[in-house]
């Protein structure tokens, strides 16, 4: 592989493909957006890892201590928190979405409501209000 490709960042999937993503993806551990990464791996409910991150992972199941430390919340300029918001908001907001498919097709196979709520720490009247 030449020099240029290896310093080059990868083009998200969905552009490589000829769709434009309507708006930036980020990383749902480091928040780093698809611009800001060589690569950008698509998950189930919205949800991304970046290269990056799949580095530390093998990092750690190698046994190695991490290389490098990532800087706490409270050494982050108000500016990159303010950024992380958005991306945060919408890991949230898939996990939800993945949520509530897994409590319909619960659901359709008859599980109650209270086995569901149980198995969430809530109660089945919670469980019902919640996902009707």
């Amino acid at each position: 592989m030449s020099k240029a490709a290896e310093s080059e960042p990868a083009i998200p999937t969905a552009a490589a493909s000829g769709v434009e993503p309507t708006k930036a993806l980020y990383c749902s551990f480091c928040f780093k957006s698809q611009h800001h990464v060589r690569k950008l791996i698509s998950g189930p409910a919205s949800i991304f890892i970046c290269d990056e991150c799949i580095d530390l992972c093998n990092e750690i199941i190698a046994g190695q201590l991490p290389s490098s430390k990532s800087p706490s919340l409270e050494q982050l300029p108000t500016e990159r928190l303010l950024e992380r918001l958005g991306p945060i908001e919408e890991t949230v907001q898939g996990k939800g979405s993945q949520l509530q498919q897994v409590v319909d097709l619960l659901r359709s196979r008859r599980v109650s409501w209270a086995v569901i709520g149980a198995a969430l720490g809530i109660s089945r009247q919670s469980a019902w209000e919640r996902f009707t």
